[in-house]
């Protein structure tokens, strides 16, 4: 009966071997496996924040093994350390990238031509525009055309305008050229990895050409006119495109799932303060707060959000191209304008703190690290228009709290306030009481008690620089 058994049992594990060999070894009907696309979104000036962000969102598409990434951009531009960044991280990604300039009325203007431009796919959406990749001057001032013979009077940006004309460095247009030059280098090598149109690609640093949609497409700066998202990833099915290793492949987009990875409210907020034009406003803002509260200390809101303001303008600075001599003009034009309202010199510190304000906030930014955006005309008159009202202000107060001690000053400032006697004659009811540390002649007020040496006294009127006084009610 043992053995009877133990046969049984090794004809069962016998067939449950056979049974899992054949199940092991039966071909299997697999559907190919679909990869995500990832989708970026870029919206606004170009700045580190961005970058950080783009440069997540491709490591982690690597990661997920994903189909693509598409970035979808609109961009006026932005630093040019940060568009290299970018462009250094889209050109040896893992995974391919698709750059998308949408919706209608988007741009890739300035840095975002070079960023269009490194994409493995280019496309643009009906009604956008790319180009006008020159370094911007340090304040972006619109240049003025000649006039007519008949002149008229100057508004106020083209005063402006002659005016930081006159202040420039001297070598401002070859280090203008320099940076052309360079800027020039960069987009023309982008333009011959990718295999798009260099000469134009050059046209827009040193010219700061512009192209429609359409006209991108037929000028071999695109690569795809889309109208929508879907209309892209239907026509990019069955591309092919190489990669940085020199391997091809094949994009399969169809029925692809998409997934969108927005940027988060801090990649947003501090893209927005990188802005020169933001961090010149915060920084104005935050030096207004902080005298608000040093003039009326207390509330401590003023100096609260002037400190809050402050810090973040620094930031933005820390991050911005911002020049040594820049820096100085304008803390040296906020000290004069300040020291006007404290130190009234008939408005010499203050014309002075406002001409160095100015200057100052002209050469602030460094023009050739900037794509497409720098110091408006418009902030800086906003600027120091509003320095010259805050300093007005200021010197108003100031006066009338000089006008205020001066009516408080002198012996009717002592009415109704407490003396102590020194010296009394009761019988000519009058002595000497102290009081604001000094020594007056006092008389007793008529019907008013004796009065005894050491008492307490109030000051009831002057007259004739002799005090008029009477016992306190305690």
């Amino acid at each position: 009966m043992r053995y009877l058994l133990l046969t049984l049992w090794c004809v069962l594990m016998s067939f449950s071997a056979y049974a899992l060999v054949a199940e092991a070894t039966r071909p299997v009907e697999t559907t190919p496996e679909k990869r995500d696309v990832h989708v970026l979104k870029i919206e606004g000036a170009i700045a580190p924040a961005y970058t950080d962000y783009l440069k997540r969102g491709i490591t982690r598409a690597e990661h997920e093994n994903a189909e693509l990434v598409l970035i979808e951009l609109n961009t006026p531009g932005g630093l040019l350390t940060s568009t290299r960044q970018m462009v250094s991280r889209i050109m040896t990604a893992k995974v391919p990238i698709v750059v998308y300039v949408t919706p209608s009325g988007a741009h890739a203007a300035s840095a975002g031509t070079f960023i269009l431009m490194s994409a493995h796919i280019a496309a643009m959406d009906e009604g956008t525009n790319v180009g006008a990749a020159t370094p911007v001057q340090v304040a972006s001032v619109p240049e003025t055309k000649p006039k007519p013979e008949e002149e008229s009077p100057k508004t106020a940006q083209e005063t402006l305008e002659e005016l930081l004309q006159n202040i420039r460095d001297p070598n401002a247009e070859s280090l203008k050229e320099k940076a052309v030059e360079d800027t020039t280098a960069f987009i023309r090598s982008i333009a011959d990895v990718r295999g798009r149109n260099a000469e134009w690609a050059e046209k827009a640093v040193t010219e700061a050409d512009s192209l429609t949609a359409k006209e991108a497409l037929e000028h071999n700066v695109i690569d795809i006119l889309a109208v929508s998202r879907a209309d892209l990833l239907k026509q990019i099915d069955g591309r092919v495109v190489k990669m940085k290793d020199g391997t091809e492949r094949t994009l399969s987009t169809e029925g692809v799932r998409v997934v969108e990875h927005a940027p988060d409210f801090m990649t947003e907020f501090l893209a927005l303060i990188s802005d020169p034009n933001v961090a010149a406003i915060l920084m104005m803002i935050g030096i207004y707060g902080l005298i608000l509260e040093f003039y009326a200390p207390g509330t401590l809101v003023s100096g609260t959000i002037g400190a809050i303001c402050l810090l973040l303008a620094f930031y933005a600075f820390s991050i911005l191209p911002v020049t040594g001599l820049g820096a100085m003009l304008i803390v040296s034009g906020l000290i004069f304008m300040f020291a006007e309202v404290f130190i009234p010199s008939f408005g010499i510190l203050g014309i002075a703190g406002i001409i160095a304000l100015t200057i100052g906030l002209a050469v602030m930014f460094d023009g050739s690290e900037l794509l497409g955006v720098g110091l408006e005309w418009q902030v800086i008159l906003g600027i120091i228009t509003s320095a010259g009202i805050f300093m007005g202000i200021g010197f108003l107060l100031l006066v009338k709290s000089v006008i205020s001690k001066e009516l408080k000053t002198g012996p009717e400032s002592m009415i109704g306030k407490e003396a102590k006697v020194q010296e009394w004659d009761a019988d000519k009811k009058s002595g000497y009481v102290f009081i604001s540390g000094e020594r007056w002649q006092a008389k007793a007020a008529e019907g008013e008690d004796p009065i005894g040496r050491d008492e307490r006294v109030l000051v009831a009127s002057v007259d004739d620089l002799i005090l008029k006084v009477r016992k306190t009610t305690d």
